[in-house]
């Protein structure tokens, strides 16, 4: 094992998704960061990503490495390419491999986990670029994967691939974004992957409950297990949080750790957001904002009464984000002296909910979809945002919230719990409203309590400047991060 004190560290950041290239949910803004920050502290970093068929060539200036390789996969080869390019702005190199059938035909990123052809997709896109490192003269100290549908570069690093953690001078990080997601699947999978069974489908690797879990392989052959903030970390080990996979996080306790995400704050910067009326900073705050609100009011068909504060939602309609709880208080909702707007699309129960809310209350507009402008101003022009998450990985919207000087109402739950502290509980400290019972009682208190703060007309500048002051740059996690880069690559090998 290599005892060198490391001043930079060569890293491949292998993903699904980040930001700008492919996007479907928050892990691609953290994903698109990340890599960004670590270069600046003198990492080299080479992201890796499928080339789906929402990635533009010609927009994103893909150009052909000249390296094509046959990957065996399903009892066929398949060519895959690697075309290169580069993050915006940064000196980070991004590999996309290439495959028509099983990447490019697709328009969306994810097809559904009950799709097989979900599974076969990412096999191919981890054997292949695992296959793809040596021809691209690329040697990483840390294979840095995320989520179960990178977990299978693990797999096979631990087995027919091991030759590239260089007998033990590399290691593998493993990141849970969402424990909820864990690609399980029947072990035949294995065939056509082409992983020993004998190796690999047994308790201290991929079998779980007679299924392929790659989320538990993931953490089992990872040398290090990393989430997505210190709340989440110690809930992943719980019953209550661990999805089943709580006995096997316990078990890997001593090397698991919290690093918090962060926010990248040029694309989320009031001062300078081309989506708004008005651009301000702390000092502007006030008066900015309330220009903000009475635009984003009018966009909404709302009527524009300072005296009555406007709440944000901006999230996918799922149970995750809470949405069961503003259902069981809907009725209560129309009544309080206050007004929401709703941004967001998911599963078509929550959908008909806030339909049903806009047409038939004064108070409760929505939009259906998705708008990148919009989601903006929503920040800009809310006077609180509203997330009741049941379970809160990280979160992004609260961060982005504080940054625009938009109060958080939240459950105290994960990245949440981590960030937001209760101006009730902690007057002078405090940037939020949270809830620490998942009801609708408890709900129905935060908004109350919410209320009764707004009304606090000139304590109310000094809680935005608050707010906005809070620091979730990434320059802070990424140092993190590579400190615990520095220290896994003298922890013994696995």
């Amino acid at each position: 094992m290599s005892t060198r004190a490391v001043s930079w560290i060569t890293h491949a950041s292998i993903f699904s998704e980040a930001v700008p290239l492919a996007k479907e949910g928050g892990v691609a803004d953290v994903l698109g960061s990340l890599p960004k920050e670590l270069a600046t502290l003198g990492h080299q970093v080479r992201l890796f990503l499928p080339r789906y068929g929402t990635i533009d060539v010609a927009r994103w200036s893909l150009k052909p490495t000249g390296l094509t390789l046959a990957i065996p996969m399903s009892g066929s080869n398949h060519s895959v390419s690697v075309l290169q390019t580069s993050l915006p702005d940064s000196p980070v190199t991004v590999y996309l491999l290439d495959n028509e059938e099983f990447f490019g035909r697709h328009q969306r990123i994810y097809l559904g986990l009950d799709q097989r052809d979900e599974q076969r997709r990412f096999l191919l896109f981890c054997r292949g670029l695992l296959e793809a490192l040596p021809g691209l003269g690329f040697v990483p100290d840390i294979f840095h994967l995320n989520d179960w549908q990178t977990a299978p570069c693990a797999a096979y690093l631990r087995t027919s691939h091991g030759y590239l953690l260089r007998q033990g001078m590399a290691r593998i990080v493993y990141s849970v974004h969402n424990l909820q997601y864990q690609g399980r699947w029947d072990p035949s999978i294995l065939d056509e992957a082409g992983l020993d069974r004998a190796q690999v489908f047994n308790p201290p690797g991929l079998e779980f409950w007679g299924d392929v879990n790659w989320m538990k392989g993931g953490i089992m052959y990872a040398d290090v297990v990393t989430t997505v903030s210190h709340r989440y970390a110690e809930e992943i080990q719980t019953l209550d949080y661990g999805w089943g996979l709580d006995e096997v996080l316990f078990q890997r306790h001593p090397r698991i750790f919290g690093i918090p995400n962060g926010l990248d704050w040029d694309a989320w910067n009031p001062e300078s957001d081309s989506h708004l009326i008005a651009r301000y900073t702390a000092a502007e705050a006030p008066e900015a904002k309330a220009s903000n609100r009475t635009a984003l009011r009018e966009e909404f068909g709302l009527p524009d009464d300072p005296g009555v504060p406007l709440v944000g939602i901006v999230s996918r309609l799922v149970d995750q984000k809470g949405f069961d709880l503003i259902e069981a208080i809907a009725g209560e909702l129309r009544e309080l002296p206050l007004q929401v707007v709703v941004l967001g699309t998911g599963h078509p129960r929550y959908e008909q909910l806030f339909r049903e809310l806009a047409a038939n209350t004064a108070n409760v507009r929505a939009r259906i979809g998705f708008d990148v402008a919009l989601s903006h101003r929503i920040y800009a022009g809310a006077d609180f945002f509203l997330m009741p998450s049941a379970f809160e990985p990280g979160g992004l919207g609260q961060l982005i919230a504080l940054r625009y000087g938009t109060l958080p109402i939240v459950h105290a739950t994960g990245g949440l719990a981590d960030t937001v502290t209760d101006l009730y509980a902690d007057p002078d400290h405090g940037n939020g409203i949270s809830f620490t019972q998942y009801t609708p009682s408890a709900l129905l208190d935060a908004l109350h309590r919410a209320l009764r703060l707004y009304a606090e007309q000139d304590r109310w500048p000094d809680l935005v400047a608050r707010a906005m002051a809070y620091d979730s740059r990434w320059s802070a996690s990424a140092r993190v991060y590579s400190q615990l880069y520095q220290r896994v690559l003298h922890l013994p090998p696995r």
